[in-house]
């Protein structure tokens, strides 16, 4: 049934303009920067290469790709749970002998399987450079493993706010919102005088930073897979209640 749920997502995002017009547009922008940082690094001698071509590479094409995923995210999710109650498609799908949790785990998968795609354009890219450019493969990989996991993250904050009402553009600004502040409270610890301090270690873009330098580190991936799963907790607590409540 998780299954079922997830290909009819799939099928019908596939058939509708966002999805495709977001695909389109990161791969525009992500061939300009690829080409810009293939000429910016030619152009420099051995001497003013301050980092390699794959540092390069992974800080500007994978470090810019999360930016639109971010934004995707809510925008592809108010339509599997949000647009649903508006149009009250979910009470359907409610009455049936399924769990709010098989319910929510189907549509989390279809939404992942959605992003992948944005999420693997940066390494699509890097590819064009197999065979004329020696790169640092193990970095890049963990550079996508990074932007997966924060994808993770993306999805599960923009189910639960789609799963908060039955606006989808209220669900959009809410997931925004929370995503924003995720962004931007690492900002918080230049007033404090600790050299890591809780806002910095809340900051996804600060765990996502170690992963485009080539590091895998256990920290960095339990805190998207603890934040993904508190979201999804809250997600499936607002789907129980919209049920019994």
């Amino acid at each position: 049934m998780i299954l079922a749920i997830a290909g009819r997502e799939i099928r019908s995002a596939l058939v509708t303009p966002p999805w495709w017009v977001l695909l389109t547009a990161q791969q525009i922008v992500l061939a300009w920067i690829f080409l810009q940082v293939i000429e910016t690094f030619s152009q420099r001698g051995d001497e003013q290469r301050l980092a390699s071509l794959t540092q390069e590479l992974c800080l500007n094409l994978f470090g810019f790709a999360a930016v639109p995923i971010m934004f995707a995210a809510p925008i592809l999710a108010m339509r599997m749970l949000s647009a649903e109650f508006r149009d009250g498609t979910y009470d359907l799908l409610a009455s049936a002998p399924i769990s709010p949790g098989t319910i929510l785990f189907g549509k989390f998968i279809a939404l992942q399987l959605l992003i992948a795609p944005l999420f693997l354009l940066p390494l699509a890219n890097i590819t064009l450079l197999m065979d004329s450019a020696q790169l640092d493969w193990g970095q890049i990989a963990a550079a996508t493993v990074g932007l997966g996991c924060a994808a993770l993250f993306f999805g599960a904050v923009a189910l639960y706010a789609s799963s908060r009402t039955d606006q989808p553009g209220a669900a959009v600004l809410t997931a925004l919102g929370i995503l924003l502040l995720f962004s931007v409270i690492g900002r918080a610890e230049a007033l404090t005088t600790q050299e890591l301090s809780l806002f910095g270690w809340l900051a996804w873009n600060e765990h996502l930073f170690w992963f485009l330098l080539g590091t895998v580190r256990l920290s960095d991936v339990v805190y998207f897979g603890v934040f993904a799963l508190f979201f999804l907790t809250l997600a499936h607590r607002s789907l129980v209640n919209r049920r019994f409540g």
